[in-house]
């Protein structure tokens, strides 16, 4: 992750430990691709449950790095603003 935005340079290093709270943005994340991949796997294909949990696993792990960084999007958004009109530095 960058150090600082490159549109408005907001610093991306709060203070420490400020991204230990996007757990809890991305935890609906993972909790609604589970949901979708249930509904999917045991639903439609009717996938036996012991795949169902290995293809379960193996799709949230390739998809972490994507989870982690919306969840750190979500929770910088909460607490800093977005300016769309803002001055590029």
């Amino acid at each position: 992750m960058p150090d600082h935005c490159a549109a408005c340079g907001q610093d991306f290093k709060i203070e420490p430990g400020f991204y230990i709270g996007a757990l809890w943005t991305s935890f609906p994340i993972v909790i609604f691709i589970m949901t979708l991949l249930s509904i999917l796997f045991l639903g439609y294909f009717k996938m036996e449950m012991n795949w169902f949990f290995v293809a379960l696993t193996v799709i949230l792990f390739l998809l972490q790095p994507i989870i982690i960084r919306l969840g750190r999007s979500i929770w910088i958004h909460v607490f800093i603003g977005f300016d769309e009109h803002a001055e590029i530095k």
